[in-house]
């Protein structure tokens, strides 16, 4: 809950729209004292979405089965957010199906049942800097917290400056884009931070809706992919443009996981 709180600060102070939160309903069913945040979460404007019920890899899992998850989501958004329209999914892991059968399978599913697709655009692995953020933090390595504070700013900005030169090569123009982040003590840290590097970068902010009501976000019809992967990379490839490599496949990971042992 202090994670959240602080996030809903920093989501005031910057004027958001109301921000999604992707929900995976195992977690509350293996502890009910979840719900309460979530209520929280809605409770502060804040909105939600079907991230499936396990996080299941479409890659490894058969398409009746993923589909039934997906279904399964739905039970704690109905239970915490009735009157929201919360029809919007982001695939686990960001993979949209490793055959034909399965992506268009999916995609004719979401569409039957109203979902728009939460793509992603932005993606810099926040979630890594959990583990060293609390390791760091414990051992009271003051310069090694001052390092994951720069990194995470400044991945963050490299991330937006390179992914908005590739979209705007492939559509023609800017689009909005669509920054991924998990609720984790690292984020909470530097939230504030990141927010006011981008807007210093001219970032304006828009819901997750209107973005998607780009035509850059129009459901994949690219060949399958195995890896998950945020969308520009995706379409990168598809269509032979070369492209520098986003920052967690810069060997962020390795340096985040050797900090403070």
């Amino acid at each position: 809950m202090a994670v959240v709180e602080r996030l809903l600060a920093a989501f005031a102070r910057h004027k958001l729209p109301p921000v999604y939160g992707f929900v995976n309903g195992k977690l509350v069913d293996d502890d009910p004292a979840m719900e309460v945040i979530l209520r929280r979460w809605v409770d502060a404007g804040q909105a939600l979405g079907n991230h499936s019920w396990s996080h299941p890899s479409l890659n490894s899992t058969s398409l009746e089965v993923y589909l039934a998850d997906v279904r399964r989501g739905e039970d704690i958004l109905g239970q915490v957010a009735p009157r929201q329209a919360w029809r919007v999914f982001r695939y686990p892991f960001l993979q949209e199906g490793d055959t034909m059968e399965k992506r268009d399978g999916v995609q004719r599913f979401l569409a039957q049942q109203g979902y728009a697709v939460a793509e992603v655009t932005i993606d810099a692995d926040d979630w890594a800097y959990n583990p060293p953020f609390v390791r760091c933090t414990k051992l009271k390595d003051e310069a090694s917290v001052a390092a994951l504070r720069r990194w995470f700013v400044a991945g963050h900005v490299e991330e937006l400056r390179r992914v908005s030169a590739i979209t705007r090569t492939l559509a023609g123009h800017d689009i909005p884009q669509v920054l991924l982040l998990h609720a984790g003590v690292a984020d909470a840290e530097m939230i504030d931070a990141l927010l006011t590097a981008f807007e210093a970068e001219g970032a304006q902010w828009v819901g997750l809706r209107t973005a998607l009501a780009d035509p850059f976000y129009v459901p994949a019809t690219h060949a399958p992919v195995r890896s998950g992967s945020s969308l520009p990379y995706v379409l990168a490839r598809e269509r032979g443009l070369k492209v520098d490599p986003p920052v967690w496949a810069r060997g962020l990971e390795a340096r985040l996981n050797a900090l403070c042992r």
